[in-house]
């Protein structure tokens, strides 16, 4: 499995293609750019080694993204054939009247969700540590007062006279 640092490893790494588009015309960029996905998706699916291909848009920023994951071994020969169908989908993504900001990005992508047993036990241990903490933890200091008014307390319950009380 390759690694980044000894605690981040990864199998998978991710081809992100993405573009801002525009309110204009009814979001008329937006339907381009889903079309010219569309076009492209059979060739992209096609891929040797494609695990996921997946779109994202965001309404309020207006991103659209499409991000293709493969296993590390599979993304070598993919990244050899210069990611296509990338260099076309860019091309139409860029002469879409109101697209711009038309950039690529490769990062790992890992599934990092435990399954319901390993969340509880994770859970059980977090809660087991926080207890261990707070048992070690030192005592807060009694307050002054408290203790004068104890000692009065106790030496009264003895018979023992305080002096100047």
């Amino acid at each position: 499995m390759p690694e980044i640092t000894a605690s981040v490893k990864f199998d998978n790494i991710a081809r992100e293609w993405r573009c801002k588009w525009s309110e204009d015309a009814s979001k008329a960029s937006l339907d381009a750019a889903q079309a010219a996905l569309a076009d492209l998706l059979p060739e992209l699916s096609s891929v040797e080694g494609v695990a996921t291909i997946q779109r994202i848009v965001c309404g309020g920023c207006h991103d659209f993204k499409v991000i293709t994951k493969l296993p590390a071994a599979a993304f070598g020969e993919w990244e050899k054939a210069e990611f296509a169908p990338e260099k076309d989908f860019l091309e139409k993504l860029g002469g879409i009247k109101g697209v711009s900001a038309v950039e690529t990005q490769t990062y790992t992508l890992e599934e990092v969700k435990l399954n319901k047993k390993d969340a509880k036990k994770a859970m059980e241990n977090k809660e087991a540590e926080a207890e261990k903490a707070k048992a070690d933890a030192p005592k807060p200091a009694e307050d002054p007062a408290k203790k004068l008014k104890k000692v009065i307390k106790e030496g009264g319950k003895r018979g023992v006279e305080i002096e100047g009380a």
